[in-house]
């Protein structure tokens, strides 16, 4: 049956993106950016974000001129039906390659900390069932539980980061420039992948209120998940010093130290609860609009049906690597490398394409009649 179509308040759509972007500052990414700029890590996020923030505002522009039509839409209109057509492939691509590898590390952190002697596959097929089951429910009842959720997962985590302050010290800092100021530009610059979904974020654009309400909630995210990994970044940096180059999952390895007094020693339970519920709206989002990507592509109307087929590829795909290491290193920073120049490309080619043809001029006679 065919779902009615749901419309998503302010609320809900800046629940869905803080929960979809600021879940990174909750994975490998604070060791990462460690590893390469060291202590000036916690400035990476804030750059990233003042980068790209050229690339979201020309893309937010763009769509804002084409009245309740999706990102998809926009690049067919704009590029033409046969450019639009294997840009719209490239994008939905993209993200089934990350998608797949964001998932298999999700199990890889499921599998390490908690559920260590529970196959690897039986935890992904779990994780994906679930994901299905929610993205078949329809984008509106998404929204409405991340609606519900984000302020149990910000409580959480900021809990579990003040817990975390009492074992840092603050001359961790220090130096202050890390690996020097050309290598924090330099990876700032690479690390704009880490803002990427606000550009898929686009997809949903049609099941808004008001267009307006799009472009405010993307700018209210924006803001908060950039502030938010930063953060949390410096905590960990603060805790652990050098050692969070070795240390894969700093969030993690951080909640499993944290305690409330003597007689509450072990809290890890209650956040790793809070983070699994996250990351399933996270993904049930994603594999929503992918889905949705692919009917637009494919001229599938009723793309909701191929939810459980999606997810199952995903699954596979998800499942082909053998080691953790190959999932990371390879993998994951492939795509992060190559998602941020492509999309600000993308963004500014709209841009230019909808500046060329016109569209700007049109839309502004056509508010001032």
């Amino acid at each position: 049956m065919k779902q009615q179509l749901g419309k998503l308040g302010i609320r809900e759509y800046v629940s869905i993106a803080v929960l979809m972007v600021g879940a990174k500052g909750m994975e490998d990414t604070p060791a990462m950016l460690f590893k390469q700029v060291q202590n000036a890590a916690w400035m990476v996020p804030i750059l990233s974000g003042a980068l790209f923030f050229i690339p979201v505002f020309l893309l937010l522009k763009t769509l804002s001129v084409f009245q309740n039509k999706n990102l998809f839409s926009v690049i067919q209109l704009l590029l033409g039906r046969f450019i639009g057509f294997f840009v719209c492939l490239l994008i939905f691509g993209i993200f089934s390659c990350a998608i797949s590898v964001d998932t298999r590390t999700y199990v890889n952190i499921i599998n390490t900390y908690y559920f260590t002697t529970t196959p690897n596959l039986l935890i992904y097929a779990i994780l994906m069932a679930v994901c299905a089951y929610g993205a078949k429910k329809g984008i509106q009842h998404v929204g409405s539980v991340a609606y519900l959720l984000v302020f149990y997962a910000a409580f959480s985590m900021a809990l579990a980061l003040f817990l975390s302050t009492k074992d840092s010290n603050l001359q961790a800092m220090l130096p202050i420039w890390g690996a020097g100021k050309l290598e924090i530009l330099k990876n700032s610059s690479i690390r704009v992948s880490t803002f990427s979904e606000f550009f898929l974020l686009g997809m949903i654009i049609p099941y808004l209120k008001l267009n307006k309400e799009f472009r405010k909630g993307t700018w209210i995210a924006y803001v908060t998940v950039s502030i938010q990994i930063s953060v949390s970044t410096l905590i960990f940096i603060c805790m652990f010093d050098d050692t969070l180059r070795g240390i894969s999952f700093p969030f993690h390895t951080a909640i499993r130290y944290i305690s409330l007094g003597s007689y509450i020693p072990n809290i890890e339970i209650f956040f790793f609860v809070i983070w699994i519920l996250a990351a399933i709206i996270r993904f049930t989002a994603l594999l929503y609009i992918l889905a949705m990507m692919f009917g637009h592509i494919f001229k599938i109307k009723d793309f909701e049906y191929l939810i459980p087929s999606l997810a199952a590829i995903y699954l596979l795909i998800g499942s082909i690597p053998e080691s953790f290491i190959e999932v990371t290193l390879n993998l994951k920073q492939y795509i992060k490398y190559t998602i941020g120049p492509m999309f600000t490309s993308i963004a500014i080619m709209l841009w230019l394409a909808a500046l060329l043809k016109g569209e700007f001029k049109h839309a502004k006679n056509k508010n001032s009649t």
